[in-house]
């Protein structure tokens, strides 16, 4: 076990604070050993979180636990799904009911109900207590690793009040290039997406393209491939948002490039006087996520756009008229 792992108890991969803010483990009734480190029930197998290959120990097993993080386009292209040889739970972060409905065996890994968030969050905190005080000094290194980028560090040290989004904004060239070849369009075509916005009407016009790109696609297109689609209109509903707020007074938008320059003020010790925006999940309509999830157990402030899953649904026109009126509920929230 790398040194890492021992540190921060990570033996099941390195985001394992989401799959424990979830209440996964609570839910199978696993516990933590005298240094932490999380122990599953007898019988139950839990894959690993950052493992590309498939280890075969799982058949000893007849409980199986497999984490889905990026959503459905994840639950088609990874190769150890398609070699499994037993009954399998799979637990996804992406709610999109287009698809999951068609999937067995497959759940939320976040409940959508409040509530149970509310009950999860106490319960892992007295049930792995030496799990969260080893992800205290996670996050102490954490907060100190931040100096990597000193002029976002002490821009997210001031104590001045902003509005901040830290995240994964801009799509990459390499997921740029697989949205173009699944559907076939040019730069043009979204180009607009991805420039400044310099008031509101902009962003109704670019929602209003939104939507009418949404019913191109959808259009010319099998439902298998919808999962694509909708990562990639997720994708540009938050580039619309963030290249208004970007240029506003009191605003921090950075876009830490598909994780090539994370900043995680998320899991840092400081900035809990600003109010983070949480831009909803980048692979489907969660209610609770992983980000959310971390605002909520680290006791930040926050504000929150929530799209649900009909705007995809809708036609041209709804959908048009629902992500209007809800940017225009998310902007009165920040005064704008």
């Amino acid at each position: 076990m790398s040194l890492r792992k021992f540190l921060f108890s990570e033996s099941y991969g390195r985001n394992i604070i989401w799959l424990m803010l979830s209440g996964f483990f609570t839910k199978v009734d696993a516990k933590e050993n005298h240094l932490g480190e999380i122990i599953m029930p007898d019988d139950h197998y839990l894959f690993n979180l950052d493992n590309n290959n498939l280890d075969e120990s799982y058949l000893n097993y007849n409980n199986l636990h497999f984490i889905i993080l990026d959503g459905p386009v994840q639950h088609m292209n990874d190769q150890r799904l398609k070699k499994l040889r037993k009954k399998t739970q799979i637990y996804y972060v992406g709610k999109f009911d287009n698809y999951w409905q068609n999937i067995e065996n497959a759940s939320l890994l976040y409940s959508d109900n409040p509530s149970d968030h509310e009950k999860v969050l106490l319960n892992i905190r007295k049930k792995f207590p030496i799990f969260f005080k080893k992800y205290f000094l996670k996050k102490l290194l954490t907060t100190f690793s931040g100096i990597k980028n000193i002029k976002l560090l002490s821009n997210h040290f001031q104590f001045k009040d902003k509005h901040v989004y830290y995240g994964y904004i801009k799509p990459t060239k390499k997921h740029l290039d697989n949205f173009r070849k699944k559907f076939y369009f040019e730069d043009k075509y979204i180009k607009n997406f991805f420039q400044d916005s310099h008031t509101s009407y902009d962003v109704k016009t670019k929602i209003k393209e939104l939507c009418v790109l949404k019913e191109e696609i959808k259009y010319r297109i099998n439902e298998i491939d919808y999962p694509y689609l909708n990562e990639l209109l997720l994708f540009l509903i938050r580039n619309i948002i963030c290249n208004f707020l970007k240029n506003k007074k009191n605003f921090l938008i950075y876009d830490g490039k598909g994780g090539k320059y994370n900043f995680n003020a998320y899991e840092m010790l400081s900035g809990n006087n600003h109010i983070y925006l949480d831009l909803g999940s980048k692979v489907g309509y969660d209610y609770f996520y992983p980000r959310s999830a971390l605002l909520k157990f680290n006791k930040k402030k926050s504000i929150r756009f929530y799209c649900e899953e009909k705007f995809f649904n809708f036609n041209k026109s709804d959908s048009n008229l629902y992500m209007q009126q809800i940017t225009d509920s998310f902007f009165k929230k920040l005064n704008i």
